[in-house]
């Protein structure tokens, strides 16, 4: 099968969130048994320099087109093919990305991705691909265009997060009636503004998401963030697979990035031996490496519930855990959790930003990892803290609660969840890892079940060829 995936972030090229890593590790299984290939904006801020082929291609159809700023702008931009492995990777060259140093929060997104979605439209006739596969609402007016086109292709839509629909006055986008586009409004129109994703889910052959918990709960307000109308309107052709995980790439016993390398067979050494390194690393080498570290990676959003955590956190000073809490985002909770790490010295430290191979120490230390998310569509960090011997923590919410479990049943047991939004919920959560930690056998227990756990792409590539299949038939 021929596969055309478009996105907006793709690792190690361009990394915001969880869709990089996803997207990356999910294409390399797929290009496994498939032909496999994907469209990204070629920025002046990727972290690191494509392997280009030397071919390149055109972003605009042949067809006879009136001029338009649109496809003036098309016409000198091309996409140049790399290698990423066995993926085909194109880069959109285009004078509306080249100088730019970061994908996101820049000015004029809704132009700026409205034409990258109709040159990945194109690239994709170009090559002849059976299946073209969007991801969230930077590329969803891809879907249609495929969907209005009479050499449209079938298409899958993947939400990765609802809460991030891409809407704009609709004064803005009256761009979308003329060349290239020749979209109606009656496409994209949600609540008089322009809205990229409703364009997704309503012309995408399929629609999937991270996982099926996530699926139910936008099936319904509030998390259906005003489009779960159209959702239960799509719901035969609405899906949720679980994201997987790069297991080679993710494994600490080859993990070159630790302090030390370990596996589930000497995790005990290893792991101590990566948690009191890094409480140097980080200038607190008085902090006894026999109380239960917990880390805490993440963007300081409203979505991750980590004001619950502060609350919780002040709360259950008996408490012997020390946290180490990697993350950027909302000004408040930065400044909240930087006085934290000056005034309470002996139990929290915060690090400003992300960087992977901090972030990967802090995993392979963790005895915990938390994630108090109010909402979450899937989540990597429980599957990674699960590989790096970190027992998750976690609210019951969307992914979470389809990858950790608090079951009494033997061998189900692996991760403690709680409810979201409630600091109470929460707070009993880290007794009772302090009550697990307690019981070292158990606690031992623990850790070698859930670094047995396999959270690789196989399974969830063959439920995404069964899809696939499915939107070849509908386009059919």
């Amino acid at each position: 099968m021929k596969i055309l995936h478009a996105t907006a972030e793709y690792f190690p090229y361009i990394k915001m969130g969880g869709l990089s890593d996803m997207l990356s590790s999910f294409s390399k299984e797929q290009a496994k048994t498939h032909e496999v290939g994907v469209c990204l904006p070629m920025i002046a801020g990727l972290k690191e320099k494509p392997q280009f082929t030397g071919k390149t291609y055109p972003c605009l159809e042949t067809r006879k087109m009136s001029p338009t700023p649109v496809t003036e702008i098309l016409t000198a931009s091309i996409f140049r093919e790399a290698m990423y492995g066995k993926v085909k990777l194109y880069f959109f060259d285009s004078p509306l990305f080249s100088d730019l140093t970061s994908i996101y929060a820049n000015s004029d997104e809704h132009f700026r991705f409205a034409v990258y979605s109709y040159a990945t439209f194109c690239l994709s006739l170009q090559l002849g691909v059976d299946v073209f596969h969007a991801h969230d609402w930077h590329t969803a007016l891809a879907c249609a265009l495929h969907k209005v086109s009479p050499f449209g292709k079938p298409s899958v839509f993947t939400i990765h997060n609802l809460a991030y629909q891409g809407d704009h006055p609709l004064w803005m986008t009256g761009f979308l009636k003329d060349e290239p586009f020749g979209l109606y409004p009656e496409a994209y129109l949600q609540d008089g503004k322009t809205n990229y994703m409703k364009a997704g889910l309503m012309s995408a052959s399929k629609i999937t998401t991270v996982s099926p918990g996530y699926r139910n709960e936008t099936l319904f307000e509030p998390n259906g963030f005003g489009l779960s109308y159209l959702l239960r309107k799509r719901e035969m052709d609405y899906d949720g697979v679980i994201n997987g995980i790069d297991t080679e790439e993710w494994n600490p016993s080859r993990d070159e990035r630790l302090y030390a390398t370990f596996s589930k067979q000497d995790h005990k050494n290893g792991k101590f031996k990566n948690k009191t390194e890094l409480l140097k690393e980080i200038g607190r080498p008085l902090i006894d490496p026999a109380r239960p570290l917990i880390g805490i990676i993440g963007r300081l959003t409203y979505q991750k519930g980590y004001a619950n955590f502060i609350q919780a956190f002040k709360e259950r000073t008996h408490l012997p855990h020390f946290y180490i809490f990697l993350g950027a985002g909302e000004e408040t909770l930065q400044n909240e959790l930087f006085h934290l790490s000056h005034t309470d010295q002996n139990r929290i430290f915060f690090y400003k930003g992300y960087d992977e191979s901090f972030a990967r120490k802090v995993e392979a230390a963790s005895d915990f990892f938390l994630m108090p998310s109010l909402f979450e569509p899937c989540g990597l960090n429980q599957l990674y803290s699960h590989a790096y011997g970190a027992i998750p923590i976690v609210s019951r919410v969307g992914g979470l609660r389809d990858t950790v479990s608090e079951s009494p049943l033997a061998g189900e047991y692996t991760g403690i969840v709680f409810e979201p939004g409630d600091v109470s919920s929460l707070g009993y959560a880290l007794e009772r890892a302090h009550t697990l930690y307690l019981d070292q056998a158990k606690f031992y227990q623990t850790r070698e079940r859930i670094m047995g756990i396999n959270w690789g792409w196989e399974k969830r590539v063959s439920e995404y060829e069964a899809i696939y299949g499915s939107a070849i038939q509908k386009k059919e």
